[in-house]
């Protein structure tokens, strides 16, 4: 049985998992553990990828309200930046856990907000290259990098 990421959300999928493994094999040995949310290298290459993400889409004509009225008619903008790219590609790639709680980027949750594991992490990172690619926008992808090192060990 491989490593499962257990939520409230996705119980009844575990024990049915242990069930069919149970029915293979037994004894089984089942460990629990927090899930690790890695190391600081892919939060900090986030951080870095929002920043020339910002610029791009800043050169780009992309730009943010200054204030909406209650019938959605926008005064004002201004420039696109790397905050708004962090809380935009953050929703649009991490996305909630099965119970709603969005995840985030930090070591620990916070504000509702659950830590993000390095799976997670990494899959974040994934998708977001894979949108610049798209768009011809070259991202910076360190090789001594945790990212770099989990994508080789993805692909053997």
């Amino acid at each position: 049985m491989n490593d499962f990421f257990l939520t409230k959300g996705n119980m009844p999928d575990l024990i049915t998992q242990i069930q069919n493994e149970l029915e293979k094999e037994s004894p089984l040995k089942v460990s629990v553990g927090t899930a690790h949310t890695g190391k600081w290298g892919m939060a900090k290459l986030w951080r870095m990828w929002m920043d020339s993400t910002a610029k791009f889409m800043a050169k780009n004509g992309v730009t943010m309200p200054l204030m909406l009225t209650a019938e959605g008619v926008i005064h004002g903008t201004r420039m696109f930046n790397s905050e708004d790219a962090h809380e935009l590609f953050t929703h649009q790639w991490l996305g909630c856990d099965d119970e709603g709680n969005r995840l985030s980027w930090s070591k620990a949750g916070h504000s509702g907000m659950r830590a993000a594991d390095r799976g997670e992490r990494f899959n974040a990172l994934a998708r977001h290259e894979v949108w610049a690619i798209d768009k011809g926008l070259v991202l910076f992808k360190p090789r001594e990098g945790e990212y770099f090192k989990l994508g080789q060990e993805q692909e053997k």
